[in-house]
């Protein structure tokens, strides 16, 4: 499964953590299979991973989630464009979802 397949899986899958704890086994996995671009996996496993952790066992409001899924989505979106990059605008998208992620995201 490449990372395509992945965040389309993501997309279309239901509210609740086990969308985000797919994608964090999705994404660990795939940095087994492609090497070469295994920092941009592990960014999106460690965020969908950091979501399963705090919220699994809570009951969520389907707003919270929709948002949360929404805010995984634009990451997934960003590291698919990455992909697409040569080598410096891959990193420059990578330090762009990583920044966002720690200083913008609260949810999770």
């Amino acid at each position: 499964m490449n990372f395509r397949q992945i965040s389309d899986q993501f997309n279309d899958s239901s509210l609740g953590t086990d969308a985000f704890k797919a994608l964090y086994r999705s994404a660990i996995d795939l940095m087994k299979a492609d090497a070469d671009n295994a920092s941009l996996y592990f960014v999106i496993g460690t965020a969908a991973r950091a979501f399963v952790m705090r919220y699994e066992d809570q009951g969520l409001s389907s707003e919270f989630v929709d948002e949360a899924k929404a805010t995984m989505r634009r990451m997934n979106e960003k590291i698919l464009s990455a992909l697409a990059c040569e080598p410096a605008g891959r990193l420059r998208l990578l330090s762009e979802v990583a920044m966002d992620y720690e200083w913008n995201v609260t949810a999770f």
